[in-house]
Formats: C-alpha cells, sequence, structure tokens
C-alpha cells in the first residue's frame, strides 16, 4: 500500500512539472527515474553555472540540479529571423525594456511597504545561485544586509547602481563597429568599440562604477569583460559587496525576438569562486519609435521612514 501511494506521488509531481514547465520532450518518457536535461559539453557553451541559451536534445542523468529561473530560460521560445549584421554577427540593436515574464520575479530588486522583512525572506530563500564569499566575510555580508536602510549605496539618490547590478541593457545600438548599451535604470551610457582592439593596461587602475569594458564575439555570443572598478556598488542588495579588483563579464546572446543575458564576477580577494548570475531574460520592444526613460530617482530621506531598520 505504501509503494502503491508513493508510485501516486511520484506521477503528480510529474504531471506537475509538465503543467508547469510544458510538455515533455519524447526521449524523456523513456528516461529512468530522477533523469535529468543532458545539457551539451562544456566546450560548447560560454563557462559558468549554465549556458545562455542551449537547448538540450537528449535526456540523461546529471548531477547538478537547475535553478527555475534558468529551467525557464531554457523553456522559452523565440520567434522571427535572429538579424544580423554586415559581418555576420547577430544584430543586438532593439529597445529591451519588455520585461518577460519570470516565474521568481526580479531578481536583486529588494520590495517596499510594511512587509518588506517577510518579502526580503521569501526571495532570499528564492535565490538558488548566490555569491560565495570566503567564511571571514560572510560576518560583513549579513552585517551589511540586515543593516539600516541607507547602507545600500543605491538607497538614495547619490551613487549609480552600476555593473553589473544594472543588469540588462534598455536599449542597445549596434553600427560601425561599435556597441551602445544604455541602462534603463539610470540612462547611463555605455559606448565600447567592437573592432578586436586590445586592453589599454591602466584599465584596471580606474575607479569607475560602471569599469573600463572591452567587447568581443565568442561566436554568436558578445562577451564584455570590464575592469576598474570602484568598491562603492554592491552586487546586490542583500549586503553582496565587492572589492576594486572586482573584474565582471557579461554574456549577450540574441536569438529572434529575445535576448539572454548573464555575467560572471570575479573577484578572489573576497569570493572563493567566480560567481555566473541566472540566466536574464528579455523581448525586444517591436515599437521602435519609442524609447522608454528611466523614472527620475526617488530620494527617500531616511529621517522620513517609520522605522529605519526595515531591512531584512
Amino acid at each position: 500500500m505504501i509503494k502503491t501511494m508513493r508510485s501516486f506521488a511520484g506521477v503528480g509531481s510529474a504531471v506537475l512539472f509538465a503543467v508547469a514547465f510544458g510538455s515533455v520532450h519524447p526521449a524523456a518518457q523513456q528516461a529512468p527515474a530522477g533523469a535529468a536535461l543532458q545539457l551539451p559539453p562544456s566546450g560548447q557553451r560560454p563557462p559558468g553555472n549554465l549556458p545562455l541559451r542551449d537547448v538540450p536534445t537528449s535526456w540523461n542523468a546529471i548531477s547538478k540540479r537547475i535553478s527555475p529561473q534558468d529551467g525557464f530560460a531554457l523553456q522559452i521560445k523565440p520567434t522571427g529571423m535572429t538579424p544580423r549584421d554586415e559581418d555576420g554577427h547577430p544584430d543586438l540593436s532593439g529597445t529591451w525594456g519588455a520585461g518577460f515574464p519570470n516565474p521568481i520575479g526580479q531578481a536583486g530588486l529588494r520590495r517596499r511597504g510594511g512587509f518588506e522583512p517577510d518579502q526580503a525572506a521569501m526571495q532570499r530563500g528564492a535565490q538558488w545561485n548566490k555569491p560565495l564569499y570566503k567564511p571571514e566575510y560572510w560576518e560583513k555580508v549579513r552585517s551589511l544586509d540586515f543593516g539600516k536602510s541607507d547602507v545600500d549605496p543605491a538607497y538614495g539618490c547619490h551613487t549609480p547602481v552600476g555593473v553589473p547590478r544594472q543588469n540588462v541593457p534598455g536599449r542597445i545600438v549596434q553600427k560601425n563597429k561599435q556597441i551602445w548599451l544604455l541602462n534603463g535604470v539610470e540612462n547611463m551610457l555605455r559606448i565600447l568599440p567592437l573592432d578586436g582592439r586590445k586592453r589599454d593596461e591602466q584599465d584596471h587602475e580606474y575607479s569607475f562604477f560602471n569599469g573600463q569594458g572591452v567587447a568581443r564575439w565568442d561566436g554568436d555570443t558578445l562577451v564584455i569583460e570590464s575592469v576598474g572598478f570602484n568598491d562603492i556598488s554592491w552586487l546586490g542588495w542583500e549586503g553582496y559587496f565587492h572589492t576594486d579588483r572586482m573584474e565582471v563579464t557579461e554574456r549577450f546572446l540574441r536569438q529572434g525576438d529575445l535576448l539572454f543575458y548573464n555575467f560572471t564576477v570575479n573577484d578572489p580577494q573576497v569570493l572563493v569562486e567566480p560567481w555566473t548570475s541566472m540566466t536574464y531574460v528579455r523581448r525586444i520592444n517591436p515599437n521602435t519609435a519609442r524609447q522608454e526613460e528611466a523614472a527620475p530617482c526617488e530620494e527617500r530621506d531616511l529621517d522620513l521612514l517609520a522605522d529605519p531598520f526595515l531591512r531584512g
């Protein structure tokens, strides 16, 4: 009787998964129990936790779990053809402010309101993928996370969010061997050459919120490698700080009307290993004549807060 009940429980779980993520791949019907998606060999995809966009073609057991966010990104199907520039590379140009539904919500965003501590706790619990700090720095992360509201450098209107926290650019222009990235959060613009030039040796000595980026193509994936950061900004609202030796690698991949984006942070002074974000997905806005503008920064005076300790 117990074995029968367990069988029904397993079938129920499979049905729920199929409803949540769509139809099951035909090969999965013959896969052994506990099997997971088999991704292509690591040499065929960008480095990191997951590929930006590798659709599995077979079912084989693997040891690593896939987060709900990345599982969702793998399920999305683009529409239309991928436009390309005169050199044959995907043309990333477009307004990518059309947010795409995500079952987890926008990662890295602290909800405001009277129930913010409860919501913050749920957001932490939903994050499968977190930067792994060295043991001696976890107390600092916790102290920043549960400190006052104005501890977060992005709290007021004093400092930019910076790379990589600002996330996917809202507008991209790719032309004349240049890539223009307009951040939709603060209207900050990055203009990077795409002509194969090498990095200036002095880039590491700068102290910028966005760093000094160098762009190149890796197949159909645009890769931007940035150095020369300050240590003011955070990686996320949970107190995820970094040093001025941080290096950030961003990856962009366009397929049809979809843009896939992730970033890898390498900061060996405080992190045990490089941290790769989840894969974010944006759908292009077909109304090319309209460009959204970032809302004015909202100055939130700490003295006017009902509870200045309402952090987490």
